[in-house]
């Protein structure tokens, strides 16, 4: 029996010294000990711009009333182009192939001769003509007629006050053969990039995107860019679907450009995955973006700490509130801290209206017991092989009585 508590003796001096001598386990390196062997280091100081932050409550962002940054608008870039009023007139322009027919009331007029009584119609097509680099088209009597940027009824019109004075009360019918002057180009993810003829009665970004054979990616992770000129306005294409007033008309000259854009945010921390999680929707809530990233992991993150990391605007901080005054005045970006207490039930209901955004870093604090648990686990692993020599000892005691 002395043997046996000289061993458990032994074992407790033994697990003494060799927790007071050993670290708990961990993923990696401490902090401070990558500190301390740093050959040099250039870091910032506590009181520097770069380290200071404003940490705000979830709660308080959901319940000021203040409404999510949106994307672009094409219905407000464009004004009135989404209105039905709008559509657009499809112009003459360069390039084009234009095919023109004069007609006259009576045979025997400059176009048709007396012979050409007993044919149908009164009526002379012209050969067929491509639009010049100067715009113009020519007809016979009425010299250079300037087509590009003008409709075919204004042409039409003047070619006939030209020639009344020559034909037979003339009538003028011009029709395009090829258009090459007035289309829209749908480029990028499409499965058909190609430039199309805009169609006369009108077509919306959504009509020529189905022409270039429709996208090849996810809508939510789909943005469809509108230049026009010199304006570029770029808008997810689940925008387009969900709001209708935003799938404007197309004009001639456009350009559509389709691109793919994984927005993501970043998991950290007690959490379930801890990585870089892509956006499953146009948006998200950070309770949505919590579940998707693998939840919180019971038996090591704290509720009552999960934190969101972004960069603010200003302004936004002025209107909720925050006190910037420690701020240089002349940083228009502030750093910003959201916290949600996921303890209090009334914090998911927040959590719930609270938007993620691309690039966001969500973080959940550890729970204060997990150093307890690695502690325990430590050392339940150093004393269960004494414990097992003291209970087979006192076992072969017992069976030899």
């Amino acid at each position: 029996m002395q043997s046996i508590c000289s061993k458990a003796l032994i074992a407790t001096s033994l697990v003494a010294s060799v927790v007071s001598g050993c670290s708990l386990p961990s993923s990696g390196p401490r902090g401070s000990a990558i500190t301390e062997e740093a050959t040099s280091s250039l870091v910032t100081a506590p009181g520097a711009e770069s380290s200071k932050f404003v940490l705000l409550d979830v709660a308080a962002r959901t319940s000021s009333g203040l409404s999510e940054p949106s994307f672009a608008s094409l219905h407000s870039s464009f004004g009135a182009a989404s209105r039905s009023a709008a559509r657009p007139t499809v112009s003459f322009g360069r390039g084009d192939v234009l095919q023109v027919t004069i007609f006259e009331a009576a045979s025997g007029g400059l176009f048709v001769d007396k012979e050409a009584g007993s044919r149908p119609g009164n009526f002379v097509q012209l050969p067929q003509q491509t639009v010049d680099s100067a715009g113009n088209i020519k007809i016979p009597y009425a010299g250079n007629i300037r087509v590009v940027g003008r409709s075919a009824e204004n042409v039409q019109s003047e070619i006939e006050q030209k020639l009344k004075d020559r034909a037979i009360e003339p009538q003028v019918f011009i029709s395009t053969t090829t258009q090459r002057g007035s289309e829209v180009s749908v480029l990028g993810d499409v499965n058909q990039a190609n430039k199309f003829a805009v169609n006369p009665a009108g077509e919306r970004v959504m009509e020529v995107i189905s022409r270039a054979g429709g996208i090849k990616n996810p809508g939510h992770e789909t943005f469809v860019t509108l230049q026009r000129g010199s304006q570029s306005v770029r808008v997810p294409f689940d925008r387009l679907v969900r709001a209708p007033n935003e799938n404007v008309f197309v004009r001639p000259g456009d350009i559509v450009y389709v691109s793919r854009d994984q927005r993501s945010y970043t998991m950290l921390g007690a959490t379930g995955t801890q990585s870089r999680v892509p956006f499953p929707a146009e948006r998200v809530a950070l309770a949505e973006a919590i579940g998707t990233g693998g939840g919180l992991v019971d038996a090591r993150a704290n509720p009552g700490y999960v934190y969101l990391y972004r960069a603010e605007p200003r302004s936004l901080l002025v209107q909720l509130g925050a006190d910037l005054s420690r701020f240089d005045p002349s940083l228009t970006i502030i750093p910003t801290v959201y916290k949600a207490n996921l303890n209090e039930p009334s914090s998911f209901f927040a959590a719930r209206k609270f938007e993620v955004r691309d690039k966001d870093i969500i973080y959940v604090a550890g729970s204060e017991s997990v150093e307890i648990v690695k502690f325990f686990g430590v050392l339940s692993a150093i004393t269960n092989p004494f414990a097992q020599v003291v209970n087979g000892g006192y076992g072969i005691r017992r069976i030899a009585e």
